[in-house]
């Protein structure tokens, strides 16, 4: 039996081998779904090339250091042109206003009485540009009130002095200075002293020297461009992990994905097909990106290196995440729009921080494992070194309130982390087909030290305190004996559906020989798809065991030797709808193992078996579905593997394509185990020596 186990020398299932052959399968895809190809790379510079046409809209306003000026002496004529009511009206207020406008102005200003405030400013509403207010408090103290353009719009001053291109313009700075404002408190604070004191300092106020205080060169930035353009360099890169998210959920969807798992694909293979084209492409659009940001108004005086490296890396660990995400979906469509909005939302995440300066620092590097807020803070500190430091370089990659050396590493880090939680979700969250490990797998020490169980022991034991197997079974003939290469016992299948529970596969027992054809005969319904999964390894059993050669096929260790030896042909058609016939067994012969230099005559003798010369050219999604049902079945014997399982392998196929299938299958039944499921009593009986 150990003889049995044991596989062809000449099989190369290496991992590399498989993982060149799906990055080959991967780019024909990609090359033949040109439309979702194109946009994958064009969107990412589009962006670009709308942030460097908003970073050359609204660039940072810088400006040189201003010294301080002296301004002119006050000019009362400024003020000449005013008409001048006052409030309340007494002996004082008339004494002081007399004063002013008789004697501190030799062609006399116009004055007027109010009694209330009221008619003071209904007075104001009739002549809005040229009335000014002053309402006495007391003897000592009162308010002037201006037309709004004559005063700056704020008490509090907003912009820099350094705006003002030259000191003999009007400035914001000095509007009181320049339109009349001080002129007329001078004049009304020289009336009271005099009053109060008999003693006129009109001429030594009017001597009071101004200076309008200099400045310090400045920078003024303006946070709203700034904002779109850090969102919009997050959301730059989405379109990579959205069609990637896509790809690999719909392949899933359709069963690709698990129909080479089947054929014996090594799960690393798979994610490292994805994961060099991915890399290439993002290396491609990096190096494009910060050739182009670096050579034009977005980052210009930066290092091009440092800008690959932080775009690099935040293009590794946005396809990641997108990895991360695909287990945990059924259906490509939803995928896609998760990836983007989680995308986007993580980003507002990192421009929140951005743009609000009080966050603690710990609560910036706790969610550093968002790569989407770490490559955003990273390009926020680009922007701050490109500001004030004359950019980034490897010099200053640790200057800053965020070192950028410290976003890289982080974004490494992510990269890592998404990448090995792919590979766990995909192992442990239950899907449709295919076996799930327990969630702590890989703590436990059967996972790093493989052990194959004696299954003659375990068939035995389940046997035992049942019923007598000879009461079960039909006995079979000596000259079998010994040799037993499928062995089901006790099986048991049910399912939940609309919530009963339906059994089907119940207390199975019987053994499947070498060098026979095994039928499977019933009607639609009976169990026989149900039992090819549980020995393809697509379900595990509700109770009981089977086994291949010694191999369970509900452990995933065991059950991935078992495929080593093993063909699939399933009842729905699975294939690569847009490669080619010879493209479809070319790669799953290289999945398969098969020796590179017998790859082409392996596929040749196929195409040449089942008459596929003609359409060997035409892409799986225009064949017939008798076509299709040839292909599958071609897969399945590519190799000439030891176990052949098919399910209704001739569903659907003319009477000439089921014949040329049969007596492919009677020639190869010598020293090989054949297990067919059929609906047709006659290809039952033309093909099988047993029945079940």
């Amino acid at each position: 039996m150990d003889a049995k186990m044991s596989t062809d020398a000449s099989r190369q299932k290496g991992v590399w081998r498989q993982t060149r052959a799906l990055f080959y399968k991967n780019c024909l895809v990609k090359w033949r779904t040109k439309k979702s190809s194109v946009q994958e790379i064009l969107l990412p510079l589009f962006f670009l090339f709308w942030l460097i046409l908003l970073s050359m809209m609204y660039p940072n306003k810088k400006y040189d250091e201003v010294p301080d000026s002296d301004l002119y002496s006050v000019d009362h004529s400024s003020i000449s042109e005013f008409v001048v009511g006052y409030t309340p009206v007494n002996n004082v207020t008339r004494k002081i206003m007399h004063k002013m406008s008789a004697e501190y102005f030799t062609e006399g200003i116009t004055t007027e009485e109010f009694l209330s405030e009221q008619e003071m400013q209904e007075a104001t509403f009739r002549s809005p540009r040229n009335f000014v207010g002053v309402i006495f408090q007391d003897s000592m103290s009162y308010q002037l009130r201006f037309p709004p353009t004559k005063v700056p719009v704020s008490a509090i001053h907003v912009e820099s002095r350094a705006s003002c291109p030259n000191p003999s313009k009007i400035c914001e700075a000095e509007t009181y200075w320049r339109y009349g404002f001080t002129a007329l408190q001078i004049c009304i604070d020289a009336a009271i002293i005099q009053l109060k004191t008999n003693h006129s300092v009109l001429e030594e106020l009017e001597q009071t020297k101004a200076v309008m205080m200099g400045e310090s060169a400045i920078l003024e930035i303006d946070n709203f461009p700034r904002a779109i353009i850090l969102i919009y360099l997050v959301v730059a890169f989405s379109p990579f992990g959205y069609y990637l998210a896509i790809h690999i959920v719909a392949e899933k969807e359709k069963k690709l994905k698990q129909f080479l798992m089947i054929m014996g694909l090594h799960d690393t293979a798979f994610w490292l097909s994805w994961v060099l084209l991915y890399t290439s492409l993002i290396f491609v659009m990096s190096l494009l990106m910060s050739i182009i940001a670096t050579f034009s108004s977005l980052f210009p005086k930066s290092s091009c290196v440092v800008i690959f490296l932080l775009f690099f890396l935040y293009g590794i660990s946005s396809v990641f995440f997108a990895f991360m995400l695909t287990p945990l979906f059924k259906k490509s469509k939803h995928v896609g729009t998760v990836e983007f909005l989680s995308t986007l939302a993580f980003g507002i995440v990192g421009l929140t921080i951005f743009l609000v300066e009080d966050i603690p620092k710990s609560f910036v590097w706790l969610i550093s494992p968002l790569c989407q807020c770490t490559f955003l803070i990273g390009v926020a500190q680009v922007m701050h070194l490109e500001d004030y430091e004359g950019g980034v370089n490897f010099s200053n990659l640790t200057y800053g309130p965020y070192p950028l050396i410290i976003a890289i590493l982080l974004l490494a880090l992510d990269s890592v982390l998404y990448l090995l939680l792919a590979v766990y979700l995909d192992q442990v969250i239950p899907g449709e087909y295919g076996l799930r490990r327990d969630f702590f797998f890989f703590l436990k020490p059967s996972f790093w030290s493989k052990r194959t169980k004696n299954y003659k022991e375990l068939y035995e034991s389940n046997i035992n305190g049942n019923l007598d197997f000879n009461e079960i079974i039909e006995a079979v003939s000596s000259e079998f004996q010994g040799k037993e290469a499928i062995r089901i016992n006790s099986v048991q299948k049910s399912f939940v559906k609309k919530g009963e529970t339906v059994e089907a596969l119940k207390n199975l027992s019987f053994d499947i020989y070498e060098g026979q054809i095994t039928a499977l005969l019933g009607h639609s319904g009976t169990g026989k798809t149900t039992l090819m999964n549980i020995l393809c390894g697509l379900c595990p059993p509700s109770d009981g065991f089977a086994s291949i050669y010694g191999y369970r096929v509900s452990e995933i260790d065991e059950m991935l030797d078992a495929r080593k030896i093993t063909g699939i042909c399933q009842q729905i058609d699975v294939c690569f709808d847009v490669l080619t016939v010879e493209e479809n067994l070319s790669i799953v012969a290289a999945v398969k193992g098969i020796p590179p230099n017998y790859v082409i005559q392996e596929v040749q003798k196929i195409l040449l078996d089942l008459d596929m010369q003609p359409i060997k050219d035409n892409q799986a999604k225009k064949l017939s579905g008798g076509q299709k049902r040839k292909l599958s079945i071609g897969i399945a014997i590519l190799g000439d593997p030891k176990v052949l399982l098919l399910d209704e392998p001739t569903a659907g196929m003319d009477p000439c394509s089921r014949h040329t299938v049969w007596n492919l299958l009677k020639n190869r039944k010598a020293n090989h185990v054949t297990v067919l499921s059929t609906h047709f009593m006659d290809e039952a009986d033309i093909l099988a020596g047993m029945f079940n």
